[in-house]
């Protein structure tokens, strides 16, 4: 059994941490959130495909990250989600705030290194619980968007540029 699911990305995987940022790119306006008893914050109008995947998983929604207080943090151990809308891979793609996903994984470590131990009482039982979770990324899309970019994909050819995204997400998945 998967123990919990940890969610990496941009909008599409978002499930409402953007609402805690100075963005345009919140998921707040109608139709979002309709068939997800209006919750908002998603950029869909109900789940979103981490959402399914966790169910598929016979687990609960990630929560995402900036909603949940120090205290939540550290009794979850079904997964959380720290996907962030008009953000990217590189730390330059975003539309006002977001968390990249250099923040991403960072958040993940102090989740990794403070909050687990803290609902899992051991290092033993930090590192099962790790090695049997599942890693979900969905990122990548906002890095080709010029607007969103600045611009960069000009810099390169096309092969060019996705082998620069490949060597910049190879950076933040590391086995521990």
């Amino acid at each position: 059994m998967v123990p919990a699911l940890y969610v990496f990305g941009d909008s599409t995987v978002d499930p409402g941490n953007n609402n805690h940022l100075n963005t345009m790119a919140q998921g707040i306006r109608w139709p979002y959130g309709i068939d997800l008893n209006n919750v908002r914050g998603r950029h869909t109008n109900g789940k979103n495909v981490a959402d399914f995947f966790a169910t598929y998983l016979g687990l609960p929604m990630p929560p995402p990250y900036l909603n949940l207080s120090d205290s939540e943090r550290s009794q979850i151990k079904t997964g959380i989600n720290y996907g962030s809308g008009a953000c990217g891979i590189l730390n330059t793609t975003r539309v006002g705030e977001c968390l990249s996903l250099a923040q991403q994984v960072k958040y993940f470590t102090i989740t990794k290194m403070k909050d687990l131990p803290k609902a899992l009482k051991t290092q033993k039982k930090v590192r099962e619980h790790l090695a049997k979770s599942i890693y979900f990324f969905s990122i990548g899309l906002n890095d080709y968007h010029p607007e969103v970019n600045n611009n960069i994909t000009s810099n390169f050819s096309s092969t060019g540029f996705a082998d620069h995204l490949l060597d910049e997400i190879t950076k933040h998945i590391k086995v521990h």
